[in-house]
């Protein structure tokens, strides 16, 4: 069967991926250069530096196997201790938590980051009727505020998961955003509720090592790269084959997976899907960036095991999280020197956009030498934005999904099927899984 794959970021590689190991004859179009979307490791000054996202959740098998199967050697943060940013101060984000939720009464009463009545009230609610029930409804704020309490989840679980997805709890799918936090009643499909070992990994040499072994892989078993091709129209030709049009060319397949964002979907898709066109479009994206910084000298001694600090957002600072890179991965660091990862914007804060890269960077130093309460000076630094890069995932998103698929499957018999980080979730693991699952099914 002959397939196309629009969009060369990790879902697209994972599709190709499976329909080559499916037999299926691949050509994958890509809009820019490159490969890999956000997943791009660059060596500034002999520094290996990852302008996007620098590990992936090991809870969920897909990108382990994946490393496993193309032989890349994978690695696990060396600082795994964090730090929560309040009114208070820095203080160390307790071990064992689920995405900020206990898991027992007893680690909820001894939770130093709120008050005791605060963990008291966590604990009751954890053996309330509700926990871990199908009536709780899909608003995570909403689901974890009735079992914790508003300040246990303001304090704990809004940082993290917040963080994670570019948003905040409140008005956020549990289901797709955080299924551990809910299971064992609504588990993600292919996402394990309990990590084994590590929480976080990447390969050695960086992410980008990922995507060009793909790419090696692929053309070893025969797929077809066409780069720097923007798709423009993807249309149903009779009796039973899809006709995509590039700005240079246009392709005939049997079958098409669209792995590009939602907006970038509905502008190809034939408007005569209607409903779908809408439900794409209703797919909201939050944009962030991020100031890279080197600083002049090594981390303070204090700060040696940490790996990074997460912000509340009740501050109103920009800044979102700091990622102590040269203690996560201190063998791509200097010895003298230390790599800084400063995070700022979210769904509902969007000041980053409003202002240049200098302005930008300046008040993201500022507040990272407060947070870190560390002054230190740069030798080089470096902004990288993201626009639209993160989902928004409201209450019942899979619904929206599961009509979504409803309506391509009428319009389209089968031929057309879609995957991102906007179908189950954000993150390698799950857009690695995710595609594969629909690459299987659109073939079948």
């Amino acid at each position: 069967m002959n397939v196309l794959v629009l969009g060369g970021g990790i879902s697209g590689l994972a599709g190709a991926w499976e329909l080559t190991q499916l037999g299926h004859e691949v050509t994958l179009i890509e809009q820019e250069e490159q490969l890999g979307g956000k997943l791009q490791t660059r060596v500034i000054d002999g520094i290996q530096v990852e302008l996007g996202p620098d590990s992936y959740l090991r809870r969920n098998p897909a990108a382990n196997e994946l490393i496993g199967r193309l032989e890349l050697d994978e690695v696990v943060p060396a600082a795994g201790k964090a730090l929560l940013y309040t009114e208070m101060g820095a203080q160390p984000i307790p071990n064992g938590l689920n995405l900020g939720a206990p898991k027992s009464p007893s680690q909820a009463l001894h939770n130093h980051l709120v008050p005791f009545g605060s963990r008291l009230r966590a604990a009751i609610g954890m053996r309330g009727p509700s926990h871990g029930t199908t009536g709780e409804g899909d608003d995570l704020g909403t689901i974890v505020t009735r079992r914790y309490g508003r300040r246990w989840s303001d304090t704990n679980i809004e940082p993290l998961v917040g963080g994670i997805n570019a948003n905040t709890i409140y008005g956020l799918s549990a289901s797709t955003s955080a299924p551990s936090i809910i299971a064992p009643t609504t588990p993600a499909t292919g996402q394990p509720t309990q990590p084994q070992g590590p929480i976080f990994a990447a390969p050695r040499t960086g992410l980008s090592t990922l995507v060009t072994k793909l790419r090696q892989e692929l053309e070893s078993r025969g797929c077809h790269f066409v780069t720097s091709s923007p798709v423009q129209t993807v249309e149903r030709a009779r009796p039973s084959n899809v006709i995509v049009t590039t700005s240079t060319e246009s392709y005939t397949a049997d079958r098409v997976l669209i792995a590009v964002p939602a907006f970038q979907a509905a502008a190809m898709l034939d408007p005569s899907l209607g409903e779908g066109i809408e439900l794409l479009k209703s797919i909201h994206y939050a944009s962030v960036s991020m100031s890279i910084v080197l600083t002049d000298g090594p981390i303070p001694d204090r700060l040696r095991e940490i790996s990074g600090v997460l912000v509340a957002r009740n501050l109103g600072l920009m800044t979102t999280a700091v990622s102590i890179a040269s203690n996560k991965w201190p063998t791509t660091s200097p010895n003298d020197a230390s790599l800084l990862r400063i995070s700022t914007g979210s769904l509902y804060d969007r000041r980053h956009l409003r202002i240049n890269d200098d302005e930008l960077e300046s008040t993201l130093m500022i507040e990272s030498q407060r947070i870190l309460d560390w002054n230190f000076r740069p030798t080089w630094h470096r902004v990288v934005r993201w626009p639209r890069a993160f989902p928004h995932f409201r209450p019942y998103h899979r619904l929206l999904i599961a009509k979504l698929d409803a309506c391509l499957n009428d319009q389209f018999h089968g031929d057309i099927a879609v995957t991102g980080s906007y179908i189950n979730g954000s993150g390698i693991p799950t857009c690695i899984a995710s595609a594969r699952e629909r690459s299987g099914w659109l073939t079948q």
